[in-house]
């Protein structure tokens, strides 16, 4: 469990620690590519291409759940890693638009397409693989960590931003400093690469494919297998993912923009933040393991909707605390529900389609209200003038989140026929 913990987790803390650089170098990339837009625009644009990427994740889940279904969980895990990072360390060698005109733009894109294929993979096929690796008594905890490793990615990032940014003139890291943390993924991926092919594959595709039952067409076995699982994931990850990126990504930009924070504060209120969600991830895993995870999952969507409008506001309100508590207050909440869903949804699937099936379910999900999520609400917040937007776009996924919830099962079986719980935890 040690190797197959860090195998997985390193992944996430890769593919998080691009969206730790990514966001907090949105506009300084939002010039670079499209020097001619006012900054609130190019920032836009810059938010733009990073939903791109999420928007490729689906078609990378359907790509790389097949092959996890056919050949292996672990296959897909040291490729997802590799083209991930090298896509990423590609960015930062992408000449401006000054130097190459509108082929940098599309450089860009190009790149973020690739992530997002990597990335539909990555999440996913770590998941399944550390829900069929755990035990049933400590699932919770173990795939918790997982979000761990995410956080602690996305944490190096954005500290790496600020130590560069603290360090150089504004005209050397609009220049060229912010290509440095893209160009440093490649090493960590190195890492992860080499950890990842030391681990052995899940008991439960070593149990399938020594009793030839693995699915020869997952993609198609999923619909007629599937189809409700499918609708569960894709309502609680778009509350799941919806919450946790306009945490994390939209948040950080709203606070400079909106509140008036400096880059600096803005960077203290989230990393305090983000650290304080890591400690509080495998609390809720254990917690969830013992006393049931529906209960969590149902207390963190309904503590959102009832809650994100007055926090939103007094983060808005003009109160030097508004920032930090109100950031506290939703980490609480989405760190609740982000660090007991893992360990409940990929095993609602059927183990033949499990990769493939939630793969696509996940993907869909997060490319609408995950990496959408910047966009969605800068336009709207744009377009209204309202800046209650994140609360009311927190409630939404919410409300889809409860609806999902009450229709997960209390049980699932393996590839073994064994029972393995998907809401509480029998001693």
């Amino acid at each position: 469990m040690k190797k197959a913990t860090m195998a997985t987790a390193i992944g996430n803390l890769v593919e998080w620690y691009e969206y730790g650089i990514y966001s907090y170098t949105a506009a300084l990339i939002g010039a670079q590519f499209f020097p001619e837009k006012s900054s609130s625009v190019a920032l836009l644009y810059g938010f733009a291409i990073f939903a791109i990427s999420f928007f490729f994740r689906p078609l990378g889940g359907m790509i790389f759940g097949s092959i996890g279904d056919r050949l292996g969980r672990k296959k897909v895990m040291v490729v997802t890693i590799m083209v991930m990072s090298s896509s990423t360390a590609i960015i930062g060698l992408i000449p401006s638009y000054g130097s190459i005109g509108i082929f940098a733009p599309l450089l860009l894109i190009l790149m973020r397409m690739t992530q997002g294929l990597a990335a539909g993979g990555e999440y996913t096929g770590a998941s399944v693989f550390m829900n069929e690796s755990a035990p049933n008594k400590k699932r919770g905890l173990f795939t918790s960590l997982l979000e761990s490793g995410s956080l602690l990615g996305y944490i190096i990032g954005s500290i790496f931003v600020a130590l560069l940014t603290s360090g150089l003139s504004h005209d050397d890291m609009a220049a060229w400093g912010w290509r440095i943390p893209f160009i440093c993924s490649l090493p960590l991926a190195l890492v992860g690469m080499y950890v990842r092919t030391k681990v052995d594959d899940t008991p439960t595709f070593i149990q399938m494919k020594k009793e030839n039952t693995l699915s020869k067409n997952p993609l198609k076995e999923m619909f007629s297998t599937a189809r409700k699982p499918l609708a569960i994931a894709f309502l609680n990850v778009a509350f799941a993912n919806g919450a946790y990126y306009t945490l994390l990504t939209y948040l950080p930009s709203y606070f400079e923009t909106q509140v008036g924070l400096s880059t600096m504060q803005s960077l203290v209120v989230t990393t305090s933040g983000m650290l304080f969600m890591m400690i509080l991830f495998p609390i809720f895993g254990i917690l969830a393991d013992r006393y049931g995870r529906k209960k969590f999952l149902l207390l963190s969507s309904f503590l959102a909707i009832f809650t994100a409008v007055p926090i939103i506001a007094f983060v808005s309100g003009g109160s030097s605390a508004g920032p930090i508590v109100g950031f506290f207050a939703l980490g609480i909440i989405v760190a609740m529900f982000i660090g007991v869903f893992p360990s409940t949804i990929p095993l609602l699937f059927p183990d033949r389609v499990r990769n493939s099936a939630y793969g696509i379910s996940y993907n869909v999900s997060t490319a609408i209200f995950g990496g959408g999520a910047p966009f969605i609400i800068t336009s709207l917040q744009t377009a209204t003038g309202n800046n209650l937007m994140p609360a009311f776009y927190l409630i939404g996924t919410g409300i889809m989140a409860v609806v999902s919830i009450m229709l997960i099962p209390k049980t699932v079986k393996n590839a073994t026929n064994e029972a393995i719980e998907s809401d509480t935890h029998t001693a």
